[in-house]
């Protein structure tokens, strides 16, 4: 993936407001980015836009990102963070993006980019995009974003290798409507009721037959989708009065 991080950041400004102060990097707080170090991220607007592969891909991976906690270990050095930063004088943000190994060498002083005797790390490897956003723009293109985030690590870990990740995930209010009628589903299933009745358990909610089985095959494949379900089946059956 991390071979790809140029490729996919080099076109398009992707933001979001999950991180609204740069990590630590340095011992004045500065994020140790130069102008000679930048690469510049263009705008992407996608509200009302099917997006491309490539710039769902890109969108994903920053969304992601942006939800990653500062890390100093070595095993997450090689995560990607992205977050906002705001220029003085100006309410608009710039979206940066680094690993945790970036942001340590620049901490460290790493001019050679190099953390405990290993190359690769440090300003060369940090993106800042050079045309600024509102913050409400921000928020406007990851609110125009599939679903909401839940897959977007196992959707870039997908088309970073070469694959074809589905491009029809269902939104958490979809996964609540399909959850409380796979319950329902599995309760008649049990208790031998007719197919017309399993059914209308089905479509209740508006939800079609088709859309339904979709669903069902999304989650037998992907363990994000697999796992968001079994949190909202948890969820629901947390919430109901106990007898």
């Amino acid at each position: 993936m991390l071979k790809l991080l140029p490729l996919l950041l080099c076109l398009y400004c992707l933001t979001g407001a999950a991180i609204e102060e740069p990590p630590e990097t340095q011992e004045q707080g500065e994020s140790g980015v130069v102008e000679d170090d930048v690469l510049e991220l263009d705008r992407l607007t996608v509200t009302g836009e099917k997006l491309s592969l490539r710039k769902e891909t890109r969108l994903r991976l920053v969304r992601h990102a942006m939800n990653e906690p500062r890390s100093s270990k070595k095993e997450d050095r090689d995560k990607l963070l992205c977050w906002m930063e705001v220029p003085v004088g100006t309410h608009f943000h710039h979206v940066t993006c680094a690993r945790n190994g970036d942001l340590d060498a620049l901490r460290l002083g790493g001019k050679s980019g190099q953390i405990g005797g290993s190359a690769g790390y440090g300003r060369h490897k940090i993106w800042r995009s050079l045309k600024a956003e509102s913050a409400a723009g921000i928020r406007n293109i990851l609110d125009g974003m599939p679903d909401d985030g839940y897959f977007d690590k196992e959707f870039v870990a997908i088309a970073s290798s070469g694959g074809e990740p589905p491009r029809d995930v269902p939104d958490l209010d979809e996964l609540k409507v399909f959850a409380d009628a796979w319950v329902e589903v599995d309760r008649l299933t049990r208790d031998g009721q007719p197919e017309e009745q399993v059914i209308a358990a089905i479509t209740a909610d508006g939800m079609t037959l088709q859309r339904y089985n979709r669903i069902a095959v999304l989650a037998q494949s992907y363990a994000s989708i697999r796992a968001k379900i079994a949190e909202i089946v948890m969820e629901q059956q947390d919430a109901l009065p106990s007898s």
